[in-house]
């Protein structure tokens, strides 16, 4: 796929119910344009056809089987790109917890369970037939051991949107890291695509941006973004902080002029 395509492909499925599994795929070909999709969908079905008999009865029998076939038995020592694709990550049996949730909430759903991703700070979780559950190390935990004092609000369930900007933040960090500022802005476009309703995402990637075309020296396209974030952010500091940026800018920009 094109760029066009990805971004209305991502658009798309952002706008559908449970289907963290298509999303991750698509923020998989953002690493490797060549991932044969319809491949790592086969290879996943025949996984779970491999662990669907005899007929698993609970969530502990379920997390057993995905440790005995390797997941969550091997940690990474760090994180890098490839960790945030599916397709490595089925073959790897390694990945960050975002990328292990997805593959167990899928496959629980295909052999019956109920289940979805939870957008805990750092660090994703799943929840399976009730039970929360650290894909990391396919382990059942206690919501009360998190360590947080409002448990309930932090434990809120990811639409596949949340999961798609959650995945391209883990991609975009990386960039930013490296100071690869044409990346950051490449995935900054995809995240628009994701969630173009939500003035509090949409606030902080214009702002995001900013600071992207700043960076690169294109001081007119980061006051833009600047503006146009602080124009519909609803965080009075964040407004604040486009409103001087946009300024400063300004000021700049007449003096290399």
């Amino acid at each position: 796929m094109d760029k066009v395509q990805l971004l209305k492909a991502f658009s798309n499925v952002s706008a559908l119910d449970a289907q963290e599994f298509e999303m991750a795929l698509l923020v998989g070909t953002l690493i490797d344009s060549a991932v044969d999709l319809s491949l790592v969908r086969e290879n996943f079905a025949q996984f779970i056809a491999s662990i669907s008999e005899p007929k698993i009865n609970d969530v502990g029998q379920l997390l057993g089987l995905f440790k005995q076939h390797g997941f969550g038995e091997t940690q990474l020592s760090s994180a890098d790109l490839t960790h945030s694709s599916l397709d490595w990550v089925l073959r790897q049996k390694q990945g960050i917890p975002i990328t292990l949730s997805i593959l167990l909430i899928e496959g629980a759903r295909r052999l019956g369970f109920t289940s979805c991703g939870i957008n805990f700070p750092g660090h994703f979780l799943a929840r399976v037939d009730g039970v929360l559950v650290d894909s990391l190390n396919m382990r059942v935990i206690d919501a009360e051991d998190l360590g947080v004092a409002d448990v309930p609000a932090m434990l809120i369930e990811a639409t596949t949107a949340m999961v798609g900007l959650r995945m391209l933040n883990n991609i975009k960090a990386m960039y930013m890291q490296a100071q690869n500022w044409q990346q950051v802005l490449e995935i900054i476009d995809y995240q628009f695509a994701i969630d173009d309703n939500n003035p509090e995402v949409m606030a902080s990637l214009h702002f995001e941006r900013g600071e992207c075309w700043q960076k690169l020296g294109a001081l007119s396209a980061a006051r833009d973004e600047f503006t146009t974030c602080a124009a519909i952010c609803p965080y009075p500091e964040l407004t604040t902080l486009a409103e001087e940026k946009a300024k400063a800018l300004v000021v700049k920009d007449e003096v290399l002029h």
